[in-house]
C-alpha cells in the first residue's frame, strides 16, 4: 500500500464515518447529496455536481461493488488526490489505470467498512476465518474480501497474503510485501506443502465448489 493509497482509504474512512458507516448504497449517495441515474454505462461525472450514472442491469442489482466504486469516483476528486494521480503518472493509460484501483480499493473499504473489518479479524486475526466473516457480514465476493483484509490496516509494512485454490488450481492470488512462487492458473497440487505457513480452510460449497482459501501474515 502506498503512502497516497493510504492516504485516500483514509480519507474514505473519515467520509464513511461522518454517515455512520452506512452500507445501503441509495442512502449513502443521497447523504452525499449525489444524484444516482439509470444510463447505457456506469460513470461519475461533475457538471460541476456529481452525478452517478448507472448501467440498467447495474441499477437494478442488489450487489454494490460497481455502485460503491462509483462513490469512490467522487471520493477520490473531493479528497484531491486524483490530482496528485496525474501529475505523478506518465501517461494518460497510466492514471485511468491508478484512478481505476484507487477506486476499487475505495469500493471495497465502503462495502465492509473498517468497524466490521475489525470485528473480523480481532475474532480470527489474518485468517481465512476473517475473510469468510466479513464476506458473509457483507455480502461482498470472497475475492473482494481477501483484499479487504490483505490491505484493510493501510500498515505500509504489513505482510500479509491471501490465496484462493480451486482442487490443484490457484484460482485467485492477493499479496502485500509477501512475495509467494505462484500466481492466477498455476497448479499446485499440494498448496500446504507449497506454503507450509499457511492457514487454510476448505470454503462452505456455497461460493464454489473444491475452493480452499488460504491466508498468510507476520
Amino acid at each position: 500500500m502506498t503512502t497516497l493509497g493510504a492516504d485516500f482509504l483514509r480519507f474514505v474512512d473519515q467520509v464513511h464515518a461522518r454517515h455512520g458507516y452506512e452500507m445501503d448504497f441509495w442512502r449513502l449517495a443521497a447523504g452525499l447529496g449525489i444524484p444516482v441515474t439509470p444510463g447505457p454505462f456506469s460513470s461519475t461525472v461533475s457538471l460541476p455536481c456529481t452525478v452517478i450514472t448507472l448501467e440498467e442491469g447495474v441499477y437494478h442489482s442488489p450487489r454494490t461493488f460497481v455502485k460503491m466504486h462509483e462513490i469512490s469516483h467522487a471520493l477520490l476528486r473531493d479528497s484531491g488526490i486524483e490530482k496528485e494521480l496525474e501529475w505523478l503518472c506518465e501517461s494518460p493509460e497510466e492514471f485511468r489505470a491508478q484512478v481505476e484501483a484507487y477506486c476499487n480499493f475505495g469500493a471495497g473499504q465502503l462495502q465492509m467498512p473498517g468497524p466490521l473489518l475489525d470485528q473480523a479479524t480481532q475474532r480470527y486475526g489474518t485468517s481465512p476465518g476473517a475473510v469468510l466473516c466479513l464476506a458473509e457480514a457483507c455480502g461482498s465476493s470472497l475475492p473482494a474480501a481477501m483484499r479487504r483484509v490483505v490491505f484493510g490496516g493501510l500498515e505500509a509494512d504489513a505482510h500479509r497474503a491471501a490465496f484462493l485454490t480451486q482442487r490443484s488450481y490457484v484460482k485467485d492470488v492477493v499479496t502485500a510485501n509477501i512475495p509467494l512462487e505462484f500466481s492466477v492458473g498455476t497448479r499446485v497440487p499440494e498448496i500446504a506443502l507449497e506454503v507450509p505457513t499457511a492457514k487454510l480452510r476448505r470454503v462452505p460449497e456455497d461460493y464454489g465448489v473444491g475452493l480452499t482459501l488460504g491466508t498468510v501474515a507476520w
